[in-house]
């Protein structure tokens, strides 16, 4: 994970973890902006801090993304070949 994301976050928001969602909510309806508006940048910019803001919520939560990712999505996999 990025350690400056989560540094910045853990000063912004501290332990409040439901100010950093309701902040991620509203990023993630800024990337829907800028897609209708179609401006890649802006979107660009939104994900950005959208990913950030999820590193900072995994965090709080002592969550290993990387290692979840693959866990579940390997099993999501097996599961649409069989299919």
């Amino acid at each position: 994970m990025d350690s400056i994301a989560i540094e910045y976050y853990n000063k912004k928001f501290g332990d409040n973890a439901s100010a950093a969602f309701i902040h991620l909510v509203r990023e993630i309806g800024e990337i829907a902006f800028a897609m209708e508006n179609n401006n890649p940048e802006h979107a660009k910019l939104e994900i950005t801090e959208s990913v950030a803001l999820l590193q900072y919520l995994a965090s709080k939560y002592s969550l290993d993304v990387d290692s979840n990712i693959q866990s579940v999505y390997s099993k999501k996999l097996e599961m649409l070949k069989s299919k």
